[in-house]
């Protein structure tokens, strides 16, 4: 009989978060996941014999967790904070002075680890754009100059929630979250499920063996379909 393949060790940061919730609930749910750390500011509330929770503070200074990111074989980043939040300084410090100190850290740990990017669609690497698409695209940039051997970088359209848990901020919930579930019920090809989304996303990270790429809406769509 065939050897049983090797269960996949993964790092996950911002499970609380809307989308790194689904990405959590996905991960549990995988066979081919042996074990997930998770590093956040506070607890999932999950429960699972393969998710082990690391509460951290700094995110610029990841060295105290040098062992718990030794032998990842992928990393989803779905840390992330909405730009209305938050002053454009701490915008920019989230976006791309956290993922440039997780992939120091985690280049120099898991050196062939596989590297999924939640990004946006109006990311921009070209330095143009409105300031939200410039940091995007920054981060983008950043990841493409690291040395791990797989990087997937997902731009997703319109986001629209299954869960509980929701964007944060009144306006974008009471006004135009309704406007764009409406939008998304005609046409859903505008955008993609969080829980979709986090499935395409996974599917990726433990499945292609591509180098890099870049998946826009209609590619999450289609690997989402996928099974």
């Amino acid at each position: 009989m065939p050897d049983k393949p090797i269960a996949a060790k993964v790092l996950l940061t911002g499970a609380t978060g809307m989308v790194g919730r689904q990405v959590l609930t996905h991960l549990l749910a995988s066979p081919g996941v042996g074990e997930i750390v998770s590093i956040g500011r506070r607890q999932t509330g999950a429960s699972d014999d393969k998710l082990r929770e690391i509460l951290h503070t700094d995110f610029l200074d990841l060295s105290p967790l040098a062992s718990d990111l030794a032998n990842i074989d992928v990393c989803f980043h779905c840390l992330a904070v909405y730009q209305s939040q938050v002053s454009k300084k701490v915008y920019f410090k989230i976006t791309c002075e956290y993922q440039q100190a997780l992939t120091d850290a985690l280049s120099t740990a898991s050196p062939a680890a596989a590297f999924v990017l939640f990004g946006a669609q109006r990311a921009r690497t070209d330095g143009r754009g409105m300031p939200f698409a410039r940091v995007k695209g920054q981060a983008e940039n950043l990841l493409q100059a690291t040395n791990f051997p797989r990087k997937y970088i997902f731009r997703p359209g319109h986001i629209q929630p299954t869960g509980k848990r929701k964007p944060p901020g009144g306006i974008y919930r009471l006004v135009m979250l309704p406007i764009m579930t409406a939008k998304f019920a005609k046409n859903p090809a505008i955008g993609i499920t969080d829980s979709d989304l986090a499935k395409a996303m996974v599917k990726v990270g433990l499945e292609s063996t591509e180098e890099s790429k870049i998946f826009s809406n209609l590619m999450i769509r289609e690997a989402a379909a996928s099974g």
